[in-house]
């Protein structure tokens, strides 16, 4: 209980733009692109089928494990004045989500080589964080192409925006009505509402991570059909695990440690469109 709200204390937007992997070691693992050439084709009077070619775009990644220990003292422990037994899990929680987000956002935001015009996966024109810009970028999404030149057909689902364009994301998916300028009907119907879910982490805008703007935000697929960031997890926990012991013999009290065993890396670079939030 107090491990989970401990973890539950910090930003969780990497769990629902992420898709989540579970391994079985440590060993870097590696799996093909989901776009690969698969298209049905006839099967001609003699019943043989054509074989399909897999993709040779391939990701990596790898689960790596962290960690800290706290300690107790037995004067701590037996007066619990300052709600130790409870406090320590909490922290040890909080910390294993604080790692969490340093690595996945550190992975996202440094990106410069994922989001790029050879890719076509970046908005580098009618890119703010209004109709124009949503039009602009769900078309360069929707644009993209298989490995024959194909149209995708996936669409997006998410529109991940940093701190200062959350109220703007939220404000244009949920009105029904927009105004788009003065000249404009007053009254107009909003095509947008509802289409994407809005997320938004403060780590975007954080200064510390490369590649942090307060302007730039993405238009994303579904992580469960085409991810463009992965987290791979021991055993398919993302949580940290929380052990108590005694002190060494020489120590009166207890120590707890707190442990995580994830990876992160990106992926499907047709999941997303970066958009630099400009306007032409």
């Amino acid at each position: 209980k107090f491990l989970r709200q401990g973890w539950n204390s910090v930003d969780m937007t990497p769990m629902r733009i992420a898709s989540i992997r579970n391994v079985r070691d440590f060993k870097t693992i590696t799996t093909t692109s989901l776009i690969a050439d698969t298209e049905f084709e006839k099967v001609g009077p003699s019943g043989e089928i054509k074989h399909g070619t897999l993709s040779e775009l391939t990701y990596t990644n790898k689960a790596e494990t962290y960690g800290r220990m706290l300690a107790i003292t037995r004067t701590d422990y037996i007066n619990d004045d300052l709600g130790a037994i409870t406090a320590v899990p909490m922290k040890l929680g909080r910390g294993a989500g604080l790692k969490l987000n340093n690595i996945f956002w550190t992975k996202f935001l440094n990106n410069s080589s994922f989001f790029t015009s050879g890719r076509t996966n970046v908005n580098t024109a009618v890119a703010d964080m209004t109709l124009g810009g949503l039009q602009a970028t769900e078309t360069i999404f929707m644009d993209q192409t298989d490995p024959n030149g194909d149209p995708l057909g996936i669409e997006p689902a998410i529109l991940l925006v940093p701190t200062p364009l959350k109220v703007s994301a939220n404000t244009l998916m949920k009105s029904e009505k927009v105004v788009t300028g003065a000249s404009a009907t007053i009254g107009e119907a909003n095509p947008f509402a509802g289409r994407f879910r809005v997320e938004s982490s403060p780590y975007m805008s954080n200064a510390n991570y490369t590649g942090y703007s307060a302007a730039a935000w993405y238009m994303l697929a579904d992580p469960a059909i085409l991810p463009v960031i992965e987290i791979v997890a021991l055993n398919g926990r993302v949580e940290p695990t929380v052990e108590s012991a005694d002190a060494e013999f020489n120590t009166l009290g207890v120590q707890m440690r707190g442990y995580c065993d994830i990876g992160v890396e990106l992926q499907e670079y047709r999941g997303g469109v970066r958009a630099d939030g400009g306007a032409s």
